[in-house]
């Protein structure tokens, strides 16, 4: 999937986002409170709706391409209800509210029409179906809405590398047994909806080649590091984090350092890294604050990786000045709020200086960027 342009509003909480353009690479900045991460979390909730996900309020126009390089257009509504108190994770979990409209275009041409009274497909009424879910996932067996779902399937939001240790639960030897009886070509383990420390067990196992890139990338960060494997630990011991731990072998150290005593920021790190290799072909990733998820001493080899993996697309928050500084201005998503209106422009819009740090000094003092939010 690669997401060329994308608006929405939720009509719940009052808040529109006018169309935003992507390439590769986008950097969105800007003060906190200006919508950054809520254009993550809008485009991390087409996926859930694609996956039959009913959420109130929510308007949406997104143009993309599926992986056969065929354009779409995708938009629709959800019927808005006013709720009061706070709502918990089941209530929203199983919560309904009703399709208005529902449209989706295929190379200019349209495959769905919805109303609140009928559903047409590739122009013929179909059975009564439910006016909860959407199109995408109630045809998604269908061959022109397949390739949709897949596609928004390989949305990924990387807000789970925040936690201590990414690597919690990372494989039992049962689990691995059963993997092991399953196709384990590198573009099934790539493709398959593993997460990404299980798909790094299973490349340690079988392909070395892609686990030592891995690992080279990281001890290009870490540089007292020398070595790391994937083990399993044998039954008696303590086993906080399953069956399998990751370990690492620094310079001058002849002890092994296990999983659990590996700090935090490294194991991000490896995470991330471990993403970028493993994802599919045409994988979105998400990543809210990327300041967050990575140490400074990260940002130069990540990025570099960042750009040279043209087969994903990434759209990144930060407002830390030395990411900002380290990313090429043709990258640089501004955002600005005018009360619930978000309005993302390229730096280009602003002319800003040719070398990357007069383009950063000039982006700091942009009224637009130092006075994001506007009543």
């Amino acid at each position: 999937m690669r997401i060329k342009t994308v608006s929405f509003c939720n009509h719940e909480l009052e808040w529109r986002f006018e169309p935003i353009h992507f390439s590769n690479l986008a950097l969105l900045v800007g003060l906190s409170g200006v919508g950054k991460t809520q254009i993550l979390k809008g485009i991390s909730s087409l996926k859930d709706i694609a996956n039959g996900k009913s959420l109130n309020g929510l308007a949406w126009d997104i143009t993309f391409l599926t992986k056969d390089e065929v354009e779409c257009q995708w938009i629709g509504e959800f019927e808005t209800k006013k709720q009061t108190g706070v709502i918990s994770e089941d209530e929203e979990n199983n919560a309904r509210f009703k399709i208005l409209y529902e449209k989706l275009w295929m190379d200019s041409n349209l495959i769905v029409e919805r109303s609140s009274n009928e559903i047409q497909f590739q122009g013929k009424i179909t059975p009564k179906l439910s006016p909860f879910q959407s199109v995408i996932h109630i045809l998604n067996q269908e061959d022109d809405i397949a390739p949709v779902q897949e596609g928004f399937n390989k949305i990924l939001y990387s807000e789970n590398f925040r936690s201590v240790n990414p690597f919690y639960g990372l494989l039992h030897r049962s689990l691995l047994a059963e993997r092991t009886q399953e196709n384990l070509s590198l573009d099934s383990i790539k493709d398959s909806n593993m997460s990404i420390p299980v798909k790094l067990v299973l490349v340690y196992q079988h392909y070395s080649e892609i686990f030592n890139n891995i690992k080279n990338s990281f001890i290009e960060i870490f540089t007292q590091v020398e070595d790391i494997k994937i083990e399993a630990i044998e039954e008696g011991n303590d086993l906080l984090f399953g069956d399998f731990f990751i370990q690492i072998k620094e310079k001058g150290v002849n002890k092994w350092i296990l999983q659990n005593n590996i700090s935090s920021g490294m194991l991000k790190t490896l995470a991330h890294i471990s993403e970028l290799y493993l994802a599919p072909e045409g994988t979105v990733i998400l990543i809210d604050e990327f300041e967050n998820s990575l140490g400074v001493n990260c940002i130069d080899v990540v990025t570099d990786l960042l750009l040279e993996n043209k087969s994903l697309q990434f759209i990144l928050t930060s407002h830390h000045p030395y990411i900002i500084n380290n990313i090429a201005m043709e990258y640089w998503k501004i955002v600005t709020r005018r009360g619930g209106v978000v309005t993302v422009r390229d730096a280009k819009d602003f002319n800003l200086g040719k070398s990357r740090h007069q383009a950063f000094l000039q982006l700091i003092n942009l009224e637009e960027y130092s006075e994001g939010i506007k009543i």
